[in-house]
């Protein structure tokens, strides 16, 4: 650095409000989205707009991720050779279709395997703040 640039400054965020449900829920979203893309891919093969849809519907809207969130996941577990992808033409528009490979398949099961750990843990969680309150 040379003597007339200036370090940047950070600039100081707000805490969450951890008190908030909407705090929590998005928490929740970002991290189940990667979760619900492979459990719906695990059912069949579909294109993105589908993939997103799909996950909507599956999870009542819980976990509802945007096609911009989605893209870049499908991407990104194809580059990780998760997923492949071929070209479907319907009504003279291509579609990209993704399909777990081998190791996606495997990895969903680890994704399952690693949730219902973290959902253990949650009711526990709660079953002990319930028995503390009733004492």
């Amino acid at each position: 650095m040379n003597r007339t640039e200036k370090p940047l400054a950070s600039v100081p965020r707000a805490a969450p409000d951890y008190s908030d449900r909407a705090y929590w829920q998005g928490t929740i979203k970002m991290s189940l989205s990667k979760f619900f893309v492979l459990s719906v891919l695990h059912q069949k093969p579909m294109h993105g707009y589908e993939v997103v849809q799909t996950v909507a519907t599956m999870t009542n809207g819980c976990c509802s991720p945007t096609e911009g969130t989605v893209y870049p996941m499908l991407n990104e577990f194809e580059a990780g050779g998760y997923l492949s992808s071929r070209f479907e033409y319907v009504q003279g528009r291509e579609r990209k279709i993704y399909a777990l490979t081998d190791a996606g398949r495997a990895a969903f099961q680890t994704a399952v395997g690693a949730w219902l750990e973290a959902t253990d843990c949650i009711i526990a969680s709660k079953a002990a703040a319930e028995a503390r309150q009733e004492s």
